[in-house]
């Protein structure tokens, strides 16, 4: 070790050279601060800005909700009489590289509706051959099934298979 410095490891480090490193260290630090401050008043004029946009926003819908009320205008007329104009924007947002999360969602609503194919009408029942309650016996097979509500499988297989006629002629007394 010297006197004018420190050893450190196999060099010497003057007390000189200490104090430039420091200076230059505290003049990237002021200047790593200065350029965090102007984003910080960046971002600050960037929330005011859009405070103004959504305080702007909110006194266009009350305006808006106060000449439906004194017009008689439901809300939905207020979008039939804007569709044109609604259907534009929604068209516009569909050629942008991200899309607003609006079209998204809407998108979503759609493709999930036209998978489903909108409501499902009803489906009217089959009507199934009536047979009368009581016992039929295949003449083929000599089985015996009783129908009490419903056609028993076993009956609806030989009304196919034979059809209703056929087993209609097959019941016992």
């Amino acid at each position: 070790m010297n006197s004018n410095g420190y050893s450190i490891g196999h060099f010497l480090v003057s007390h000189k050279d200490v104090e430039v490193n420091v200076s230059i260290l505290n003049t990237d630090i002021d200047k790593q601060i200065e350029q965090h401050q102007l984003k910080i008043q960046e971002l600050e004029q960037l929330k005011k800005d859009h405070e103004k946009k959504l305080e702007g926003v909110k006194e266009f819908n009350d305006e808006i909700l106060r000449l439906c009320g004194e017009k008689s205008l439901s809300e939905s007329e207020l979008y039939a009489s804007r569709s044109e104009q609604i259907e534009a924007w929604l068209l516009d947002m569909s050629r942008q590289d991200a899309p607003s999360s609006i079209y998204a969602n809407l998108k979503k609503h759609f493709e999930r509706v036209s998978t489903r194919g909108g409501k499902k009408e009803k489906k009217p029942a089959v009507d199934k051959p009536k047979l009368a309650v009581g016992k039929y016996r295949n003449p083929e097979t000599s089985e015996l099934v009783e129908k009490i509500k419903r056609n028993p499988r076993q009956l609806d297989e030989w009304i196919r298979d034979f059809g209703l006629e056929t087993v209609q002629s097959w019941k016992e007394d």
